[in-house]
């Protein structure tokens, strides 16, 4: 049963044409089944009347019109039509009655279960009709529940009920963009950093060579088997399509027919062979991902790792470590060559993201944080043959760190000129068994800088994509298993808080209505389209509203949430 009271109702008549009388005062109106029922004071005395007798008490400023846009379709949806809903619709302008229509339906449809999908018959919840489930504690009146989620920096509120577990279907297809839930996970993770006062403080930019579909899987040498092939192929179709006009105009076919069919055949199917395996090798973001930690491993080995002692048993050492993980960001134990274990300290927490360039590469960010004395001079030098390494699976460079290289190609560029010293160049290096991609990609692969600000606006708007950067996080149609778009090393989440209130409780309404104005006094004072957020949400607690969701960020969020804290502590 649906009810409206107080100034609420009388908005709604006035809204829809009525003008009310000094000596009526509307009292409630309620549905009951399809029918609409009003109480009204009428100088003292209680008066309930149907919704067509109106006009008996109320004055109408126009006769009602019909709805110029009935939209059967919502209509099929909609489990019982609303008449209140109804006579407020007639009162708005032609122009807004569909978007009007359509927003209350969806509000209802929201929180109400159609009759064919709700089964019993009682209360439901759902964010849709498609995605309808009854309720587990639905029989009861106390169903509604506020659930309030902590996580450092982000405080969501949700007002539902208990839903019964569904399956689940899952999504199948290849991944053609980030997903919403993807930058929203990460937008959370960067509140969190700053919430707990870490600073940013150097990047490391790894990308790939002009030859990067080769680096991530391509075979040259296949792809060159592949065009000669089809190269023949062509040629025997011309020479196939031949024979039968040869063949149709002498009536017989030639007697070596079987043979060149047979051989016609083999070429095609060997061609189809060829294709499948060059399909394998496209582009795969599982080998950016190894690619990724094979770097990580070597920067550990290079730099970011140093031993603090070492201990003949294992629980020694890991009794040590335990003390030591107040110190650093991640202890480990590692047992070495001598039988003994080693306690090695990591010096370095890292969160990395990735991106597309616009020729198809992907790109790759480290961002490092909560740095402990690491020699960044040392890691410039370092990172360009790493990376490239890496990428072209090689254990060592260092016949490309030789001396003699690099002036070999400072004096073929100043007498040659860029271009042509370069073609030189790349004949000299392959004499010496050397790639020319290989050198390149060690000189231009990497780039390591400080963050100019000490925050992490830049690794938010970087890794969320923006709207000018949408480009970078769409996935070019020759790659396959994309995979994750940022993580993290050395850094480990706190679980999220979960403070559960039922609604049938005054002081659960007084915290919760508490906690959303503590919250605004905290917000900044941009945030005025996130106040009308906020205010939306207190009024659907107030007028009963059975679902609400909102995500409370920053300063604002943490307080708030402290405010449900220290009632339930």
């Amino acid at each position: 049963m649906h009810r409206l009271s107080g100034d609420s109702l009388r908005r709604l008549l006035e809204a829809a044409g009525y003008q009310i009388p000094p000596y009526v005062k509307p009292l409630e109106a309620y549905l009951e089944g399809p029918a609409a029922y009003y109480r009204f004071d009428v100088n003292g005395r209680t008066e309930e009347i149907y919704e067509a007798d109106l006009g008996r008490l109320l004055i109408l400023d126009e006769p009602p019109r019909p709805d110029p846009l009935l939209d059967r379709e919502l209509a099929a949806l909609s489990p019982q039509r609303d008449p209140l809903a109804e006579t407020w619709r007639e009162a708005v302008p032609a122009w807004g009655v569909h978007f009007l229509r359509r927003q209350e339906e969806r509000r209802r449809l929201s929180w109400l279960l159609p009759e064919q999908v709700a089964g019993e018959g009682g209360p439901g919840l759902s964010n849709g009709p498609y995605r309808a489930a009854s309720l587990q504690d639905g029989k009861n009146a106390n169903w509604l529940t506020a659930e309030i989620t902590y996580r450092p920096g982000t405080t969501r509120i949700k007002l539902a009920g208990k839903l019964t577990p569904t399956r689940q279907r899952g999504r199948r297809g290849q991944i053609r963009a980030i997903t919403r839930k993807a930058m929203h996970r990460w937008l959370e993770f960067i509140r969190e950093l700053e919430t707990k006062h870490f600073t940013p403080e150097w990047m490391i930019t790894l990308t790939y060579g002009r030859d990067w579909r080769g680096q991530l899987g391509r075979d040259a040498k296949l792809l060159g088997e592949l065009r000669a092939k089809l190269k023949e192929l062509d040629e025997w179709r011309l020479r196939v399509r031949e024979m039968r006009r040869q063949a149709k105009r002498l009536g017989s076919w030639p007697p070596h027919y079987d043979f060149l069919m047979e051989a016609y055949q083999g070429l095609r199917a060997e061609v189809r062979r060829l294709i499948a395996r060059a399909h394998d090798m496209r582009p795969d973001g599982k080998t950016v991902k190894r690619h990724l930690d094979a770097f990580i491993k070597r920067f550990d080995r290079a730099f970011g790792t140093a031993k603090v002692a070492t201990y003949p048993t294992k629980e020694e050492a890991e009794k040590a470590a335990e003390d030591l993980r107040r110190e650093y960001p991640a202890v480990r134990v590692w047992k070495n060559k001598k039988g003994g274990y080693d306690v090695i300290a990591v010096l370095y927490r890292l969160i990395w993201w990735m991106e597309f360039q616009r020729r198809g590469a992907p790109h790759l960010h480290i961002l490092l944080f909560d740095t402990r004395g690491l020699d960044i001079e040392a890691i410039r030098r370092w990172a360009g043959p790493a990376w490239a390494g890496v990428v072209n699976g090689l254990q060592r460079m260092d016949p490309y760190l030789s001396p003699e290289l690099a002036e070999a190609y400072d004096n073929f560029v100043g007498l040659w000129g860029k271009r042509a010293g370069e073609e030189l160049f790349e004949g000299w290096l392959s004499e010496r068994g050397l790639s020319i991609e290989v050198w390149r990609h060690m000189r231009a692969g990497t780039r390591v800088e400080k963050m100019q600000k000490a925050t992490w606006g830049y690794a938010a708007k970087e890794g969320h994509g923006g709207r000018l950067k949408l480009y970078q996080k769409t996935v070019p149609r020759q790659f396959r298993n994309i995979g994750r778009w940022w993580g993290k090393r050395n850094y480990k989440r706190e679980k999220p808080k979960v403070v559960r209130l039922p609604m049938h409780l005054s002081e659960s309404w007084q915290k919760v209505a508490e906690m959303l104005a503590v919250a605004e006094e905290n917000l900044p004072m941009p945030a005025f389209k996130f106040r009308k957020k906020l205010s939306r949400l207190r009024q659907a607690l107030a007028e009963g509203e059975r679902y609400a969701y909102l995500t409370v960020w920053g300063k604002a969020g943490t307080t708030a949430f402290h405010v449900v804290e220290e009632a339930l502590s």
